[in-house]
């Protein structure tokens, strides 16, 4: 193929030339090996539209808000312990509580999206989720407040992948990953408004008041929502792939499959979702607990430790951004290549950042050096995050020429790698 290219990029270089390959003209067949499955899908050039820059700029500070039904709690988990006198393993029986409601309802996305569409799971997501987020500062016991904090995780499922999704649908191929790297960067700004939101709150009124503004704010883009998206939903005759014509026969039995497919039918679905699992293991774990950590066992004081943890949410912003753009100019859309090696570099930075916590351990904490490596780890892991979570499970069922252009199928595979990753967080 590359002997067929003219211009300055025949020329290019043995490393750029040995990620980039040439933009496909058809879908692949079955049987074609999974390692070329992620290039860019053969679609119709397009300028990004006004319309696409509004989805973005919508469902991007959407989803930032939206992290106030995950943060406030890991903010107030030292007052709580103070106040209600409860323990480290009621702490994290609520976060578990989260992340297990969180799982179901990503796991029940494709039925919900089949049988409601596409808009009303995301406006709910926003209605109840702040709703169940307020109810948790009515709460005083454990496990009220670990069912509060499980409704609002299972009403909050639905965002990410659906919003995912629409950003996949409105803007063109040849900036995709770019557009969705960059969406991505919501969930590390998210978490930072949400830790200083709720620090302040805490700060000023209690920690009860936290959930009561966090919910208020979460539910208030639920009309915004309700009243945008509809007016703002993509054609679905361009969304769908070019593809050759077919008799009828074969079209009503690739009408009967999509009709019966489940997200396990697509090829590559369950190797994305188990190595999401890990991901999702890691990063959560860093940030639900790295404050506590690096207070607990590393010998920062707590303020201190609330800064140097905000290293991971500034590493991975970047990160999220750094992936899209890396994906689209040196991987040509590769998005399995990318995570691959971004997913090695998380590994190794996991390892120096151990040797420098057994090292702490014996004296002072090197302040520099914790923030160097947690803000690499956080750029790292964030590649794979967003990519594996967000533009991999559309570009499966495209790639698989039985499912291609099967939006119900785009969510179900989203939901179960989504999912799977939460079962990794849990």
């Amino acid at each position: 193929n590359l002997r067929e290219l003219r211009g300055p990029s025949a020329m290019a270089p043995p490393l750029i030339t040995a990620f980039v390959r040439p933009r496909l003209a058809a879908p692949l067949t079955w049987g074609t090996p999974i390692d070329s499955l992620i290039a860019v899908p053969a679609e119709t050039e397009e300028s990004v539209t006004s319309r696409a820059l509004f989805i973005f700029g919508l469902t991007y500070v959407a989803y930032a808000v939206l992290y106030l039904a995950r943060k406030p709690v890991s903010v107030v988990k030292t007052t709580l312990e103070a106040e209600l006198k409860m323990s480290i393993a009621a702490l994290g029986r609520i976060d578990a509580a989260l992340l297990l409601a969180y799982t179901a309802g990503q796991l029940l996305l494709g039925r919900t999206v089949a049988m409601l569409g596409r808009t009303l799971p995301l406006v709910l997501a926003f209605a109840l989720s702040g709703a169940s987020t307020a109810t948790f500062g009515l709460a005083s016991s454990a496990s009220s407040m670990a069912t509060a904090w499980a409704a609002s995780g299972f009403f909050a499922a639905s965002a990410n992948p659906l919003m995912v999704i629409l950003i996949g649908e409105v803007f063109p191929a040849s900036v995709r990953a770019t557009a969705i790297g960059a969406w991505a960067s919501s969930q590390q700004l998210g978490g930072i408004a949400a830790n200083l939101v709720s620090a302040a709150v805490l700060r000023s009124y209690g920690w009860r008041s936290v959930f009561f503004v966090s919910g208020a704010a979460i539910a208030a883009f639920a009309p915004l929502l309700a009243v945008a998206l509809p007016l703002c939903a993509p054609n679905p005759a361009a969304a769908r792939p070019a593809a050759t014509a077919s008799p009828p026969q074969a079209r009503a039995g690739a009408a009967k499959r999509r009709a019966t497919a489940g997200p396990l039918a697509v090829r590559g679905a369950a190797a994305v979702a188990g190595g999401y699992t890990f991901i999702k293991m890691a990063r959560y774990c860093l940030m639900f607990w790295l404050p506590f950590f690096l207070s607990k066992y590393c010998g920062f004081s707590p303020p201190a430790a609330a800064s140097v943890a905000t290293a991971f949410d500034v590493g991975g912003a970047a990160g999220n951004l750094a992936a899209g753009v890396l994906c689209d100019r040196l991987y040509g859309g590769r998005m399995m290549l990318a995570s691959l090696h971004l997913s090695f570099a998380t590994a190794a930075g996991f390892l120096a950042w151990a040797v420098l916590c057994a090292a702490s351990v014996e004296g002072s904490p090197p302040v520099l050096l914790h923030v160097a490596a947690i803000t690499f780890i956080g750029f790292c892991i964030a590649g794979p995050d967003g990519i594996l979570g967000g533009g991999a499970s559309r570009a499966l069922v495209d790639y698989d020429p039985r499912h291609a252009g099967d939006r119900t199928l785009y969510a179900a595979v989203s939901g179960m790698v989504n999912g799977c990753g939460s079962i990794g967080a849990l």
